[in-house]
């Protein structure tokens, strides 16, 4: 038995000739496609810089100069919203509860139509 140093490989998975060929075509293909990309898309080879930034409409958002200032305000204002009583329609007596104050209502009552254990 003759044994070899080295690496080696099974030669009859694929053949040499396939692999040349699938680097030839490859490498045509890296070629030819700049070449007939112009001729498909002509609108390419007219390289215009833009002369000005594009304006804002007058629709568009303000820019945050202080996102911190802006994401502290809005916590602010959801854990009021979350802890406190309040109106959400007076008209029909519909109110807000404190999350906590809800949950315990929640868990002593049920919900109607739900099974208890």
């Amino acid at each position: 038995m003759v044994q070899t140093s080295g690496f080696d490989f099974e030669r009859s998975d694929i053949a040499i000739n396939a692999i040349v060929w699938i680097a030839v075509g490859l490498g045509a293909f890296v070629l030819i496609v700049p070449l007939v990309m112009p001729l498909i898309f002509p609108q390419s080879l007219h390289h215009a810089s833009p002369t000005a930034r594009p304006a804002l409409s007058s629709n568009a958002p303000p820019l945050e100069t202080a996102p911190s200032d802006e994401l502290a305000r809005v916590r602010r204002e959801d854990a009021e919203m979350t802890d406190t009583y309040g109106w959400v329609d007076r008209d029909r007596g519909i109110v807000r509860v404190p999350v906590k104050r809800a949950t315990e209502m929640l868990l002593r009552k049920g919900l109607p139509g739900w099974p208890t254990p």
